[in-house]
């Protein structure tokens, strides 16, 4: 069970304990996911594709897509000029 310490669980390790889990570039993108999303959307996407299997380059791609995604809703939605 999840206990938030660090080592506990990557997306914590990378947003509360600052830790380096899959890389600067993807441990940068889902900060900045997570800056654009509600806590439930980024634990959906997270459960969803990342979990516990996907490798770096793979988090790194997943990442990039879900950043592209949020930041096309937020130019929509007018957040974002």
């Amino acid at each position: 069970m999840a206990n938030g310490k660090p080592k506990d669980h990557p997306l914590t390790d990378i947003l509360v304990h600052d830790l380096h889990v899959y890389g600067p570039e993807a441990d940068d993108l889902i900060r900045k996911i997570a800056s654009l999303s509600s806590r439930r959307e980024l634990d959906e996407w997270w459960d969803r594709e990342i979990g516990w299997s996907c490798g770096r380059d793979e988090v790194l791609l997943k990442a990039k897509a879900r950043f592209s995604e949020l930041v096309a809703r937020a130019k929509e939605g007018g957040w974002e000029s």
